[in-house]
C-alpha cells in the first residue's frame, strides 16, 4: 500500500526536475541582442523614450553596441504627416529588411510608442528563430547553422490614420528561414536631390553681390556630397569721377557636409573666376581673375512635403587669392581676405 503510494509521487517529482531543467537551461542562455541606431526629428522623442519603450514589451534590455545585428530607425517629417522606418542589417552591414509606417498625424510620440511595439515584436521573432545555446561558450556544431534574414517586416500599406479612440496594435512581422535570394542584399543608397537657389555675396566686391546658382546633392544617413554652379549679377566699382569697372563671379562649388535632422554643418571650397570690363573710361578693357574660395557653412533645412525642400544656408569665405582693380594704373578696389554669403535654396527629391 505504501509502495503504491509512493508511486504518483516520484513520477510529480521527476516532471518537477525536468521542468526545472529546462527553465535552467533556458535562463543560462544568452538574451537576444541587436545594436541600435536612431535618428529621429525635431520636437520627437530621443533613442531613450524608444529604448524604454522595447524594454518595458520585453522585460530586459536588448541593446548593445557589439551586437552582429543592427536597427536603424529613423522618422521623417514632413507636413500633416510623419514617417516611421525601421531598417534590419546584418554583422556586414548588408541590408536584411525594412518597414516602413507612414502616419497622417503630427503626434510623433504616438509614432514612436508603434515603433517601440513593432521593434519589440521583430526582436522576439528573431530571438526565437536562433539557437538558445549559440553563444560564445557554446559547443561548436559540424555543420553551419541556419542562415537567419529578414525577408519582409510587414506588408506596405496606406497611409495609416491615427484614431485617438482606438488603441494602436503593432504591425505583423514575418521572418523566413534559409538562404537569402540573390537580389535582397543591398548597400547604403544615397537619395539624390537637385534645385536652385540665391544669395548675397560680401567681400566679392566693392557691394554685394547677388548670386543665383543651380545645385545637385547625394545624402546618406548623416553625411551628404553638394556640388553648385553660381553666377552672380554684374556690380559696378566707381572712382570719384565717375569712372569705374564692372565685374562678374563665375563659380564653381563643392561641399561635404555632416548632418543631423535639420542641420547641416559644411567644408567649402569654390572655384572660379572674375570678369572685370571697364566703364566710362577712355580707353574700354577688360580682364579676367581668378578666383579660389574656402571655408565652411551653416545651414538648415525644411521639407515640403515628402518630395521638396526649402534650404537656408551662411558662409564664411577666405579669399585665398586677392586681387586689386585699377583704371589708369591707379587701384580702385583690393578684395579682402573673408567674404561671407547668405542665402536660401528650393529643391526636389529625385529618388
Amino acid at each position: 500500500m505504501s509502495i503504491g503510494r509512493a508511486r504518483p509521487l516520484v513520477c510529480a517529482c521527476a516532471v518537477y526536475l525536468a521542468t526545472l531543467g529546462l527553465w535552467a537551461g533556458r535562463a543560462r542562455a544568452a538574451p537576444f541582442t541587436v545594436s541600435l541606431d536612431y535618428d529621429g526629428g525635431p520636437g520627437c522623442p530621443d533613442v531613450q523614450d524608444l529604448e524604454g519603450i522595447v524594454k518595458a514589451r520585453l522585460g530586459y534590455d536588448p541593446f548593445a553596441e557589439t551586437a552582429p545585428d543592427h536597427v536603424f530607425v529613423r522618422i521623417t517629417l514632413g507636413v500633416g504627416a510623419i514617417d516611421g522606418h525601421i531598417e534590419w542589417r546584418d554583422a556586414t552591414g548588408r541590408w536584411a529588411g525594412d518597414q516602413t509606417l507612414p502616419v497622417a498625424t503630427k503626434d510623433c510620440r504616438r509614432l514612436l510608442r508603434t515603433l517601440g511595439a513593432a521593434l519589440a515584436v521583430q526582436i522576439q521573432l528573431l530571438a526565437m528563430t536562433r539557437d538558445p545555446g549559440a553563444g560564445a561558450t557554446a559547443p561548436k556544431t559540424t555543420g553551419p547553422p541556419p542562415e537567419v534574414t529578414v525577408t519582409q517586416l510587414a506588408p506596405r500599406s496606406p497611409v495609416a490614420r491615427i484614431n485617438s479612440n482606438e488603441p494602436l496594435a503593432p504591425p505583423a512581422a514575418t521572418l523566413e528561414t534559409g538562404p537569402p535570394a540573390a537580389n535582397t542584399a543591398r548597400g547604403p543608397h544615397p537619395a539624390w536631390a537637385m534645385g536652385a537657389g540665391t544669395s548675397v555675396g560680401f567681400g566679392m566686391s566693392s557691394t554685394p553681390v547677388l548670386l543665383e546658382r543651380v545645385i545637385g546633392s547625394m545624402a546618406w544617413q548623416h553625411v551628404s556630397i553638394e556640388l553648385a554652379a553660381e553666377a552672380s549679377l554684374p556690380t559696378t566699382t566707381r572712382r570719384p569721377d565717375g569712372a569705374g569697372f564692372s565685374q562678374q563671379h563665375l563659380l564653381a562649388s563643392a561641399a561635404a557636409c555632416a548632418m543631423r535632422t535639420r542641420w547641416r554643418a559644411c567644408l567649402l571650397a569654390n572655384a572660379g573666376e572674375a570678369r572685370m570690363t571697364g566703364e566710362d573710361i577712355d580707353l574700354r578693357t577688360s580682364a579676367v581673375v581668378p578666383l579660389v574660395q574656402a571655408g565652411a557653412r551653416i545651414g538648415i533645412v525644411q521639407l515640403l512635403g515628402r518630395h521638396f525642400f526649402v534650404g537656408a544656408h551662411a558662409d564664411g569665405l577666405v579669399n585665398v587669392i586677392r586681387w586689386t582693380g585699377t583704371l589708369d594704373q591707379v587701384p580702385v578696389w583690393t578684395a579682402p581676405r573673408l567674404a561671407g554669403v547668405v542665402g536660401i535654396d528650393l529643391g526636389a527629391h529625385v529618388r
